[in-house]
């Protein structure tokens, strides 16, 4: 049987039968590639989300720098500022200071009282 040769197309795929299998494997491939997986717009859309992000990162990165740059710029005069704020507007205290509040006393007149009245 194997002695037998085929002729015409059929002896032609059965002598490159590899070469069609690999011939289709490829058209179904890039197929799939371009009809199903929406080739070329999911790479473009993929980097346009990347660059955004970049951007983002970017505008982060300096807005950091600015804040960096603020921090440092403040001066000793600046700092005694901003703790006195601390101080005054959320009662802060240093590391080992005590807190002494002296409440004022105020005199009031007992015209309604009379002299008589004790405690």
């Amino acid at each position: 049987m194997r002695d037998k040769a085929h002729k015409g197309i059929v002896g032609f795929i059965v002598k490159y039968r590899v070469t069609f299998l690999l011939v289709i494997m490829s058209a179904v491939l890039i197929k799939q590639n371009f009809l199903v997986n929406d080739f070329p717009n999911v790479i473009k859309q993929k980097q346009k989300s990347i660059n955004e992000i970049v951007s983002t990162n970017k505008q982060l990165e300096n807005e950091n720098l600015d804040l960096t740059k603020q921090i440092h710029g403040y001066t000793q005069e600046d700092m005694t500022l901003v703790e006195s704020k601390a101080r005054f507007k959320y009662g802060l205290i240093r590391e080992g200071e005590v807190y002494y509040q002296i409440e004022q006393i105020k005199e009031t007149d007992n015209i309604e009282e009379p002299a008589e009245s004790t405690l």
